[in-house]
């Protein structure tokens, strides 16, 4: 009954293993795909101007500053707003790309933001790989 518990527990992180290890890929695809369309996209280059700047703690593994700074830029004579959030503080003075039909569609600094959610798909996959393992040690009779 114990080796048939173990399997059980093995098949089911090792289904939650390949799900989340599939997703991560995918995740990590997609958000490379979304940063190749906006840098095609994104033509238009200004400089932005940094009005306000506040930061804030995050907790991934440990505490990291982050900062949320607001810039103010220029196109045709009208004046836009734009927010970054960035794990390093921003210069004063920063890189606004932008849509030429839709300057107010930007993105502030050198390359766009790459926010995807791989890295949660890519832990889980590790746990739940590790438990895999550990269980089909256990239903192969090693422990």
């Amino acid at each position: 009954m114990k080796r048939l518990i173990y399997l059980f527990l093995a098949a089911i992180s090792a289904i939650v293993f390949v799900y989340a290890a599939y997703n991560g890929v995918e995740e990590w695809n997609r958000s490379d795909a979304v940063a190749a369309m906006q840098e095609e996209a994104y033509t238009g280059e200004t400089k932005g101007r940094k009005i306000a700047q506040e930061s804030y703690i995050k907790y991934c593994f440990h505490l990291t500053r982050y900062y949320r700074a607001t810039f103010e830029y220029e196109v045709d004579g009208k004046t836009y707003q734009a927010e970054v959030d960035s794990g390093l503080e921003p210069w004063d003075e920063e890189e606004v790309h932008y849509v030429p039909d839709d300057p107010a569609t930007c993105y502030v600094g050198q390359f766009p933001s790459r926010e995807d959610e791989s890295g949660d798909y890519f832990g889980t996959a590790v746990v739940a790989g590790v438990m895999a393992a550990v269980f089909g040690a256990g239903a192969l009779g090693f422990y």
